[in-house]
Parts: structure tokens; sequence; C-alpha cells
């Protein structure tokens, strides 16, 4: 008589008896996370409680699997959330940045992982996903198989340490009682989600102190920000625009974004502040938000004796779908991220109130937790606080100065585009995956780990003061803009601009920038722009304060840049038609830095080309072959800084460009057509300024300077022959 073949979880379940080590190891681990963190809950009642859970009857994890024995990258995102923002932050857009990187990536909720599934991945990515028979199961079948799969936990709070489930510590639990859910069902579920920390080889973070708790258990792999994707910073800045273009109500509106009615402890460290403004400030309101229902609001007043008689200055918002959350930011004036600073919950969470209403060119006022220390700079891109006063003074300063508000926000956003979007977490990913297939990779990918984060600190783009003489915004989406910079070309400026708008990319817009021209040149441009206006999506045209070279034409240009690439070119040049449409396509397939075609030098004795082979990082290294006329990615601008400012010196700002981003990793591609056409001419600058011998020698002196790797074989002056 044949044996009845037992289902695999059961199978599963017998071996679990085998593994009583696991849960010493995983017990062991809380014990070091407590006292990791009792400085951060000294004197907080209960932060000596251990949990009295326990697991000694549960199946028992299995151990983390080795390493993967080959190179493929597919990789399965499994969410134990589905529906909410956070699946899309820690599923949807890391799984769009691991195909940015050039692997395999698909999403599946919990529930309905199967044996397909999981014998389908190489990674695991287990977001938020709290141990039980399933999920053993699901680990058995990636770990018993030729080349076991690397199993990643990845969560977005503090939810893997019982001791913390308590009301004075997460405020979510008292106000969410309602639900039905007790104090012990927290700690259980708590205490399943590190059960699978437990069980998987290594862990990915949202912050650094998160970071720091779960090294208790496992290491930490990455810590990965919650990133946007290019249709939510596509989105947010319409709505920016859009906001922009209306009329003013002459309201500052205070807008307070909580998702879930958990936040009540942390609003509390503002509310004396923000009712003390309102009270004092006619013109101020204070945005808060109901449940999509429209009758429950997220935020429970009755418990903020403050606000009473201020009704009339409150605004309750209905929740909104995430898709159209940017329109509801971008109402905003400022928005606030109270809170409980020194509580180990709160000192945990993501700076998502911060890079969310940046993309809306909102600042941000928030708690100087330090995940917001980190990702904040204090007076530049947005205010901490850490006392009432503190945030009374920030209020007040932002009402009485709605200029300097809107400079923080527009900080902010270059802040937020350099660091926290999809392609700055491709390239982590890409290191990170790149490291599993041997202990030689594994080295290598720390050693770039580590080396990017310890790179200098990030600085702003150097925009010279300036102002609009012309601007039209037809509110649409384009993926280029054109950006043309200008100085005394007038009887060049008309060719250029028509260049432009003969490119066979439909969606285009135009940024021209005038650096203080003396020859009329202001004026043809304005009038042509108001002649062809209805050619574009957006059109504007910025005038300098004063003249400050190519550098700062530049910086100024990029800096209204609305679209994820830039096409850069001088009014001395032109544009082929195809030149827009083949760069884009280029740059896109390769997630490039920027683009650069072949470019064909007219009005000389003879035909020359520039640009017309390959150029890689090293390349660089003895001197430039890599015109100006390229497409560049704007979140790329962003991250090294922008070009340099300096007339004294200028003339190379385009080289300095791609040496900045050879040395952060940032890679260009070739387009190997003719797609633009470079004027040789008596005036033009490189003639007029740069090759003349005294200017260069400044020119290469600073660029050396910046980069101290180059060895330059050609350092005199040359002429460009006409």
């Amino acid at each position: 008589m044949s044996r009845q073949r037992l289902p695999l979880w059961r199978l599963a379940y017998r071996r679990a008896a085998d593994r009583l080590p696991m849960l010493r190891a995983a017990a062991l681990g809380a014990r070091a996370a407590r006292e990791a963190l009792r400085p951060a809950v000294s004197g907080v009642p209960g932060d000596d409680i251990v949990s009295p859970i326990t697991v000694e009857e549960e199946p028992l994890p299995p151990p983390p699997s080795a390493r993967l024995r080959d190179t493929g990258r597919r990789v399965l995102f499994v969410s134990a959330e589905p529906s909410t923002p956070g699946h899309i932050y820690r599923c949807e857009h890391q799984a769009e940045a691991v195909r940015m990187a050039g692997h395999e990536a698909r999403i599946i909720a919990l529930g309905d992982v199967g044996p397909d599934s999981v014998a389908w991945a190489e990674v695991l990515v287990l977001w938020r996903v709290a141990y039980s028979t399933h999920v053993h199961t699901m680990l058995d079948l990636a770990r018993n198989r030729p080349a076991p799969a690397h199993v990643v936990f990845d969560v977005d709070d503090l939810i893997v340490l019982p001791e913390l489930a308590r009301p004075h510590i997460i405020d979510g639990i008292r106000t969410n009682s309602a639900d039905g859910q007790t104090e012990s069902q927290w700690s259980h579920w708590f205490l399943d989600e590190q059960r699978t920390l437990s069980a998987s080889d290594a862990a990915f973070s949202t912050t650094r102190p998160l970071a720091r708790a779960l090294r208790a258990f496992r290491p930490v792999g990455l810590v990965l920000p919650n990133t946007f994707s290019p249709r939510q910073r596509d989105v947010s800045r319409v709505a920016a625009r859009t906001r922009a273009q209306l009329p003013g109500d002459g309201l500052f509106r205070i807008g307070y974004a909580a998702g879930t009615r958990s936040h009540q402890r942390d609003f509390a460290v503002a509310a004396p502040a923000i009712a003390a403004v309102l009270r004092d400030v006619a013109h101020a309101r204070l945005v808060l938000f109901r449940a999509v229902s429209g009758d429950a609001p997220l935020l429970l007043l009755e418990e903020f004796p403050a606000f009473e008689g201020l009704e009339r200055q409150i605004e309750w918002r209905v929740s909104v779908p995430f898709d159209e959350f940017a329109r509801e930011l971008a109402r905003f004036d400022v928005s606030i991220a109270p809170l409980d600073i020194g509580n180990p919950f709160c000192e945990a969470k993501s700076e998502i109130k911060y890079t969310e209403a940046a993309l809306c060119d909102v600042p941000c006022i928030a708690s100087a937790t330090e995940t917001f220390r980190e990702a904040i700079r204090h007076g530049e891109t947005g205010l901490l606080a850490t006392s009432s006063e503190e945030w009374e003074a920030a209020l007040r300063g932002l009402i009485a100065d709605p200029g300097r508000a809107r400079a923080l926000g527009r900080a902010a956003r270059w802040h937020v585009l350099a660091h926290y979007g999809i392609e700055r977490q491709a390239r982590a990913l890409h290191t990170y995956l790149a490291g599993l297939s041997s202990e030689r990779a594994a080295a290598d990918s720390a050693e770039l780990l580590l080396r990017r984060a310890a790179d200098p600190a990030w600085r702003a783009p150097d925009v010279p003061s300036h102002h609009v003489l012309y601007a039209c915004d037809q509110l649409g989406q384009a993926a280029v803009s054109v950006v043309v910079t200008c100085y005394n070309y007038a009887r060049f400026v008309r060719e250029a601009l028509e260049s432009v708008a003969a490119q066979t990319l439909t969606a285009l817009d135009l940024i021209v920038v005038d650096d203080g021209s003396q020859d009329g040149a202001p004026e043809v441009i304005v009038a042509w722009c108001e002649d062809n206006r209805s050619r574009f999506n957006r059109v504007v045209v910025l005038q300098s304060d004063r003249n400050c070279g190519l550098g700062g034409a530049r910086n100024i240009g990029m800096n209204a840049v609305e679209t994820a690439y830039a096409m850069q070119l001088d009014a001395d040049n032109v544009l082929l038609p195809l030149a827009c449409e083949r760069l884009l396509s280029t740059i896109r397939a390769h997630h490039a830095a920027y683009a650069y075609p072949v470019i064909k030098q007219v009005g000389g004795r003879e035909v020359t080309w520039l640009g017309r082979s390959r150029v890689g990082p090293l390349g660089f290294v003895g001197a430039n072959s890599v015109d100006a006329m390229a497409m560049v990615a704007t979140w790329a601008w962003a991250a090294v800084g922008g070009y340099y400012v300096r007339r004294d010196a200028m003339g190379w700002e385009d080289y300095d460009l791609w040496c900045c981003f050879a040395e952060q990793g940032l890679h260009g591609v070739h387009h190997s057509e003719i797609l633009a056409h470079y004027r040789l001419h008596g005036t033009a600058m490189t003639n007029d300024v740069t090759e003349r011998a005294e200017h260069k020698q400044r020119v290469v002196a600073h660029v050396g300077a910046r980069h101290p790797w180059l060895s330059l074989f050609d350092e005199a002056a040359r002429q460009r022959d006409l």
C-alpha cells in the first residue's frame, strides 16, 4: 500500500523541528536591537518591557540561503499590502528601477504567490511580509533548488520589534483601536515581521535609523529611500505649473497631508504653533484631509483645544487617489511634517513628506529627526524645527516672506530630483544585484556603494539672478526642452530658433536665455517666440540681470526646464530636424546622463566634424571631444551641481560637466548620425574668448583644479580654422 503524499507546507512544518537554533538567534537579535535603541526610548514608560509572546510552538523559519550561483537577475517583489501607497513606493517604483537597471522584475501579492512564481525568481524582495506557514513554504521553495534564491526583507517602518508595539510609542495603536486590533495583536504582527527578517539573507530599509535596527537580525544590503517614478514627477510638475497660472486668492495654506488616522501624537508637536499663527494671521489656513468617504477626518481636532474658534480657518479636503495627490499638494504654500523627536518609531520614519512636496515646488517644515536632518538643508531646501517656538518662527517667517518660501521649494525640487529619483535607485539596485554572483563581485559592489556613500555633499546649481521677458505655457507634457543661450547673436538667433521649430519631435518645450545682449537680440527672440508660441508646449524667454557668462546662462535655462531632458543649443548654431527625436530615443534606451551626436562644422575652409566616435569616461583625461550640443538628463545636471559659473574662465563648462558625470559614474552615449551644425565665425566664443592665450590659461587651471585626474596633452590656445 503506497504512502499518502503530504502537502508541501506540511513537509516544511516537519522540517521546522530541526531549526530550533534559528529561534534562539531571533530572540538574541531582538535583545540586541532593544539594547541599541534603549537610549532613544530612555525615560519612556514601558521601554523596559520585554515582549511576553512565546513562539516555540510556531513553525520555525528556514536558514538563510547561499549566494546566487549564476548571474541571472530575475527579481520578484512580494507585497503584503498591495492596495496601499506604500506598495506603490516599495514595489512598483522599485520594480521600475530594477527594469531600468537592465534586469527583469515582477510584482505579486503575498496571497497569490505560488510555486511557479517562486521558481521564476532568483531574487525575492519581501515587502512587509509577516511570517506564516505560507511564507515558510515560499522560502522553502526558494531555497531547496540547485540555485537558491537570494531573499531580501524590505520594510519602511520599524515594525520588527514587538516591544515597540505600545500606544505611548505608536499612537496609531490607540487611534485605530476601533478597528478591533489589540495591543497583543500588534505585538504578534511585529514579531512575525521580525521572523521573516531573520529568515532572509539581507534587508532593505528606507532610512539609516531603520537600517540600524534591522542589522540586529540581518545585514542591510541597501538603504533605499522611497523614490518617485517619472510619471509622478511629470504629474507633480504639471500640478505646480497649473497652480502658478491661477490667480491668487491671498491665502497662505499650511498643509498637513496625513494619510491615516495615526498621527495625533505627531501633530501635537506643531499644534500650538499652528494655532497661534492662525489666530494672528487672518489669511492663514490649515489644510486637513478626510477619508475617501468624506465623513471621517484623518486628524481628530477635538483632541486639540487650541483650535477652538478657528474652524473658519481650517480647510477640509477629501483624500484622493495616489495619481491625483500632487494636485492637492500643489495647493499648499508650505507642507508640514511634525514627528515625535526621540521616539524610535518616528525616528525611523522616511522623508517622504519632504520629497512629495518638493516635486511640486512646495517647501517643507519638518521635525528635526535624524532622517529629516539628513534630507533637508536647513534654510536652503527646507526648514527644521525642534520646539514649538521654532515651529512658530518658521511658519511666521514664510508667511511674511512668500518669496523665500518659493525659493526653498525650488531648491528642494532640484535636491529631490538629484537624489530621490528612480534613476539614482536603479544605479544602487544594479550595483547590489551585480554583487550577488560571487565573492569578488560582492567586493566590487561594496567598494562602489561605499565610495558613493562617501561622495562630497551635494551642491545646488549656481543660478544667477534673472527675470522673465516672455512666457507661455499650454500645460501639456513634453519630454524634451531645447535650451538656447544667446549673447549678442541677433543676426544668428532666428535661424537657431527656426531649427528648433523644425524638429520632428512634436511635443517640445523651448527655453531661451539672453545673457545681457546689447545688439537687439532680446527683441528678436521675444518677437519670434510670440509668433511661434503655438508650436511649443511651453515657451519661456529669460534674461540674466547682468552678463554672467556661458555657465550662468546655461544654468538659468536648466533651472527653468520642466522636462526630463534638455537639448543644449547656442544661438549661433542649428539643429537638424531629427536631432531631438533621435537623441531622446538614444538617451532613453541607454538610461544615460547625456547623449551626443556627430556635429558638422560649417563656415570654415573645409568640412570637419565633432563627435565622430564614442568617448568613454577615461577619454576625457587628456582632452574633450564632446561638444556642448548634447541632450542632458535634467536630474543628472542637478546631481552634479550644474555647470560651473565663472566669467573669467568660461569656455569649458561642457567639458567640466562631462567630467563631473564621469566622477559620479554617470555615463554618456554616442549617436552616430550628424544631427547639428556648428558655425565657425570670427565672433564665436571659442575663438573670441576661450582660445585667447591668457584666458585659456585660466580655463585650464580652473578645470584642472576641479578635476585633478585630468592630464591635458595640449594646453596651448588654438583658434579654430575659419
